[in-house]
């Protein structure tokens, strides 16, 4: 019964890295989409504007979404007003 257990958590484990990575790469299409479909608006705009812009134009395809609120979290963090380059983590 214990290794039942022990494999039943590892794969929960793993599901939910599977999980994270599946956000990370929607976060990333989403990025690579908006920045080709709006790159002239982008190219116009101050580098906090151009965040923002991205923001609201996120919050509008994913806000809605229950099951995309991770990806959400993502684009949001990566989008978020800064002073300086920061990496930001692999979620956990």
């Amino acid at each position: 019964m214990s290794a039942n257990s022990n494999l039943n958590e590892a794969l929960g484990v793993l599901g939910d890295k599977l999980q994270s990575l599946n956000a990370m790469v929607l976060a990333n299409q989403f990025m690579i989409d908006a920045v080709r479909d709006h790159e002239a608006k982008l190219k116009a705009l101050d580098a906090e504007a151009a965040r923002s812009f991205m923001r609201q134009i996120a919050r509008k395809k994913f806000g809605e979404d229950e099951a995309m609120q991770d990806v959400l979290a993502l684009i949001l963090n990566a989008m978020a007003p800064r002073q300086s380059a920061e990496i930001i983590q692999f979620p956990g």
